[in-house]
């Protein structure tokens, strides 16, 4: 799925106004080197329903065309996810946390390496369930797609 510039600048919008945690951008100028966390629900990040969700922080990434980037993923959640970009031919599968017996989360690093061709702005999303313990809140398909933005959908932004 592509969309405009101006599309992508009215819903990383609406998932600000929304009270979604982003930093914005996630930049890979030097290097193509990306760092995100994956975080759980027990963490208590809330959408907009008032629930704590999973969460991948940034979920927006701005990389460049025909070089290669190395994204590090740390997951503090005990289920896996994926950062799916059909697009752009991304299928990537990030490892669990594992789960402690005090309940706690021991997070897991997966480390991926991709290089995308095409130009344009593409969305991810988690083609994996998850969030059943707050309703699969994450999981329902928005006017954009699988999954909600800012949590477990995004944007891949190739220059």
């Amino acid at each position: 799925m592509k969309i405009s510039r101006l599309q992508f600048a009215s819903i990383a919008g609406s998932v600000l106004a929304a009270g979604v945690v982003t930093k914005g951008l996630a930049a890979a100028e030097s290097g193509q080197q990306l760092a995100a966390t994956m975080y759980g629900s027990k963490l208590g990040i809330k959408g907009t329903d008032g629930q704590p969700h999973d969460i991948l922080i940034p979920s927006n990434f701005v990389i460049k065309s025909g070089v290669p980037v190395t994204l590090t993923i740390v997951n503090y959640d005990e289920g896996p996810h994926t950062i799916t970009a059909p697009d752009i031919g991304l299928n990537l599968t990030m490892k669990g946390g594992q789960e402690q017996p005090d309940k706690s989360v021991k997070p897991v690093t997966t480390t991926f390496h991709f290089t995308a061709s095409k130009k344009g702005v593409f969305r991810w999303y988690c083609a994996l369930p998850c969030d059943a313990k707050h309703g699969s809140w994450d999981m329902k398909t928005t006017p954009a797609g699988p999954d909600q933005d800012g949590f477990m959908a995004g944007y891949i932004v190739v220059r």
